[in-house]
């Protein structure tokens, strides 16, 4: 066996274990993430409504798509005005930063807002990992924690005239 063949074995069995390392700090990070959410029974991370409303029946909140439709709670940045027409917003902000390199993870909230008095109408916390891995053969794929299911959603929970708050699951 030549210099060339056994530099070559090195070279691929160093990427091997590189890839390897990086699947498992992307299963560690999701492991951490899944117990963060599971501790103290999941009520860190659990939505809480403080009030409900209906959302303007304008075209910034509801489109008619075929066969349906369809409501868009706007997004702004913490304490941006979007103008007069967008009496309810939606918040997303990064609370804590658990891990900077990649794999990234954060602990974020996100907030339902009514604008006119800074109202907090719903909030839940939640864990996002993002990157990681050999980015190679993972297209970038992002987990959350917990899992967002619609009816779990701050929109469908708060809004009374959501187009999905019927198909709502009883506590």
């Amino acid at each position: 066996m030549g210099v060339v063949s056994i530099a070559l074995i090195v070279v691929v069995t160093g990427l091997i274990v590189w890839a390897l390392y990086l699947s498992w700090d992307v299963q560690r990070w999701d492991s951490r993430i899944d117990a963060l959410c599971a501790a103290n029974d999941g009520k860190d991370v659990a939505t809480r409504v403080y009030e409900t409303a209906m959302a303007p029946e304008t075209k910034e909140y509801f489109a008619d798509l075929a066969g349906g439709r369809s409501f868009f709670i706007p997004s702004r940045s913490i304490g941006v005005t979007l103008g007069p027409q967008y009496p309810f917003v939606m918040e997303t902000r990064v609370v804590e930063v658990l891990n900077k390199s990649s794999p990234s993870v954060v602990k974020y909230t996100e907030r339902i807002v009514r604008v006119s008095d800074n109202k907090i109408m719903a909030e839940r916390f939640g864990y996002q990992r993002g990157g990681g891995g050999v980015q190679l053969f993972d297209p970038g794929e992002i987990r959350n924690c917990p899992p967002m299911r619609t009816e779990d959603r701050l929109d469908v929970q708060v809004f009374a005239n959501h187009p999905r708050h019927q198909t709502r699951r009883s506590p």
